[in-house]
């Protein structure tokens, strides 16, 4: 009886779980299907020419298709620059029970996107509005790697967690100097956490609007031009960007959990 009603239990909570991954992937493949269904349409009924066309007509996609993949570029570096600071830092802070400075670093991480881009633009509105698009859209790219540059750190903490210690004092001893010792001993190490973090930096860029729609100015990115196309329901080419949008993040996310699983992360 114990038997029938623990197996009845575990049924009962693997079709609501299942029910919920449904629900909540309800939205995405929604979106995604109506995306499909007008980018098939334009391939179907327009050749290239026309496509450009019809791109060169919403004045806001073709800037945003150009800026948007370089201001992520630009992040991912960034992010990879300041991740790899924050992580020594961090380490020393973890070491000595310093955990109050560790949290207020990451806060950028840790708060909400619009009251973040609120934020920038606050204490940024004077030099946004003197700079023009050519600064906001830097400013974009410095909020944007300020919030990723915790979640850089993290990864390349786990990293550092596999760094034997006595081949850094073994080098030592030997007479190796520090710049030695991080190139051939720690960076080998880190390297596949610190690409897959900027990874990770990468995404994040490419999908936020909350801070791109807060400092850009008034230059567009790729997210608010897309939603504000779909809210204002402008053209066909929106719902098609949706599905390509949703396409490269799929890609994205299967690349991402292939390097969870080569980093024994899952």
């Amino acid at each position: 009886m114990i038997r029938r009603v623990n197996r009845f239990s575990g049924a009962l909570l693997h079709f609501a779980s299942s029910l919920l991954v449904l629900f909540l992937l309800l939205p995405v493949g929604a979106i995604f299907g109506l995306g499909l269904y007008y980018t098939l349409g334009i391939f179907l009924v327009a050749d290239t020419s026309q496509m450009m066309a019809a791109l060169g007509k919403e004045s806001g996609i073709a800037p945003a298709l150009a800026e948007t993949p370089l201001i992520a570029l630009a992040v991912m570096i960034l992010a990879s620059a300041w991740g790899l600071a924050l992580s020594l830092l961090w380490r020393r802070w973890i070491r000595n029970r310093r955990y109050l400075p560790l949290l207020a670093s990451a806060l950028p991480f840790l708060l909400p996107r619009f009251g973040l881009g609120a934020l920038f633009l606050l204490a940024c509105l004077k030099l946004a509005q003197w700079g023009g698009n050519a600064l906001g859209l830097t400013l974009v790219a410095l909020a944007q790697a300020a919030v990723a540059a915790p979640l850089v750190a993290a990864i390349l903490c786990l990293g550092w967690q596999r760094v034997d210690p006595a081949w850094r004092a073994a080098a030592r001893e030997a007479g190796a100097d520090e710049v030695t010792v991080f190139r051939r001993l720690t960076w080998p190490v880190l390297k596949p956490y610190m690409m897959f973090g900027a990874l990770i930096a990468f995404i994040l860029s490419l999908g936020d609007f909350y801070l791109g729609n807060s400092l850009s100015g008034d230059a567009v990115l790729l997210p608010g031009a897309i939603l504000s196309g779909v809210a204002q329901n402008a053209s066909p080419l929106y719902h098609a960007l949706v599905a390509l949008m949703v396409l490269v993040d799929i890609a994205l996310f299967i690349f991402v959990t292939r390097s969870l699983k080569r980093l024994n992360l899952i």
